[in-house]
């Protein structure tokens, strides 16, 4: 946000440059935050991860920042100055929203790392929409009361506020990316430190605490370095007069660009590192692929390609697998005639339309049954 203070105005002045790159960075930004939200509301199930209504409420905070914010800051000195005031509300509440939100992450992964048996007697479905709720509507309201006193100098593009309201928003930001920093910091200091994990325990635990790492490490060097070199002109300039050096307002603008920058990756980084978002994203895309008729013709001439070559090392490696558990006495029968593996193989099967493909069978403490008959394709 470009705000002015009673002391200095600031007029936002956009190049060329700078308007591809909100405009690209906005639309690009407002399609993957897009996605991740439906996959969210499509495939989710809040109930048994009530820690995903965080994770949705945060992309949605995200979106309104890029369709908000950074789309529309290239036109903003345009914009009708009865506009100003809702305009710079929201972006109050989506930014410190999504703050919040990392910061809701990083307490719920605490207690799922420290009471891991009172985790869902203590994080319940209900309790976290009752956190969010409240979140959007806390921060609605001190959004509104920040900005009642504004006055508009530019259209839209410059505003006045108090000296001490600005510094309070600017301080608040630190505190809530630095607190969920900390906290993350905390939680990797137990996970390294307990002694009661065994190996892969531990590293299915850096598994599912991996976002809110990578989250977290991201939005704190994105934010905060802006942040801090602002609070510094603004405590330095404001109350001590002191000027700064050309390099200085350079380097401010470009930690501006770098949340902007952020703000892009946020969605990329919950399809890259939660598994459910990355798995599903991939079949909307091979089920666009079968309906497209150019690729589903280069989809049928790789299957054909993938059967010469591959085919006679994936039923080798079936035959394997039972030869090989049967001679290690692993195949242990179980009451209902049933044996058990432990392997992972990849099945050539005939799907729709007689086209040869592979279907991936998961035999991880699964079982098969007694009588197994292989027939070659």
């Amino acid at each position: 946000m470009n705000n002015g203070t009673e002391n200095s105005i600031y007029v936002d002045r956009i190049t060329t440059i700078e308007t591809y790159f909100y405009l690209s960075c906005g639309i690009l930004g407002a399609i993957f935050n897009l996605i991740v939200l439906f996959i969210g509301f499509r495939h989710v199930d809040t109930s048994d991860k009530p820690r995903q209504i965080i994770v949705i409420n945060m992309t949605l905070a995200d979106l309104i920042t890029c369709l908000i914010y950074i789309s529309t800051r290239p036109i903003l000195s345009k914009a009708s100055e009865n506009m100003c005031y809702p305009y710079y509300v929201l972006i109050f509440v989506s930014q410190f929203c999504s703050c919040l939100n990392l910061l809701w992450l990083n307490v719920d992964k605490f207690i799922y790392i420290k009471h891991p048996l009172n985790y869902y007697l203590i994080v319940t479905r209900k309790r976290v929409l009752i956190v969010c709720w409240l979140t959007w509507i806390g921060l609605s309201f001190l959004g509104a009361l920040t900005y009642s006193t504004m006055k508009i100098v530019h259209p839209c593009n410059a505003v006045k506020i108090s000296d001490f309201i600005y510094l309070y928003i600017v301080i608040m930001y630190v505190v809530i990316i630095s607190g969920s920093f900390i906290i993350s910091a905390i939680i990797y200091f137990i996970a390294t430190n307990s002694r009661r994990m065994e190996p892969s325990a531990r590293s299915q635990l850096f598994k599912r605490l991996f976002f809110v790492f990578s989250s977290t490490f991201w939005t704190f060097i994105t934010c905060i370095p802006y942040r801090l070199l602002y609070l510094t002109y603004f405590l330095l300039n404001d109350f001590l007069s002191q000027d700064f050096s050309p390099f200085f307002y350079q380097l401010t603008d470009f930690f501006l660009y770098f949340i902007v920058v952020g703000i892009l990756m946020n969605p990329l980084i919950t399809i890259l590192t939660q598994r459910l978002y990355r798995e599903k994203l991939f079949y909307y895309f091979k089920s666009i692929q079968n309906i497209l008729p150019c690729w589903k013709k280069d989809n049928e001439f790789l299957d054909r390609r993938t059967v010469i070559y591959s085919e006679p090392r994936r039923l080798l490696s079936l035959g394997n697998t039972m030869i090989n558990t049967n001679s290690n006495n692993n195949i242990k029968s179980n009451k209902d005639n049933r044996k058990r593996f432990n392997s992972c193989i990849e099945v050539p099967v005939t799907g729709e339309g007689k086209i040869l493909k592979y279907e991936t069978l998961r035999i991880h403490r699964g079982v098969f049954n007694e009588n197994i008959t292989i027939h070659e394709i």
